[in-house]
């Protein structure tokens, strides 16, 4: 079964997880594409994921770099 996203809600997730668990959730999600790409449905649900969690990180850096 091919999963959806409700991309506003999950941008929303992104904001109440910690900084180890978005680069746990990247990096899971990174292995999953590089070892099922040929044949699991929901990569592109898993590169939304990584997306997400990667622009929330960024958001965060860029806020601690410009608040000093």
């Amino acid at each position: 079964m091919t999963k959806v996203m409700n991309h506003s809600e999950y941008i929303k997730k992104t904001k109440t997880m910690t900084d180890s668990q978005l680069s746990h959730v990247i990096d899971d999600c990174r292995q999953v594409i590089e070892l099922q790409s040929d044949f699991n449905p929901n990569i592109g649900y898993y590169m939304d994921e990584i997306h997400y969690c990667a622009m929330e990180l960024n958001i965060r850096l860029q806020d601690r770099h410009f608040s000093k």
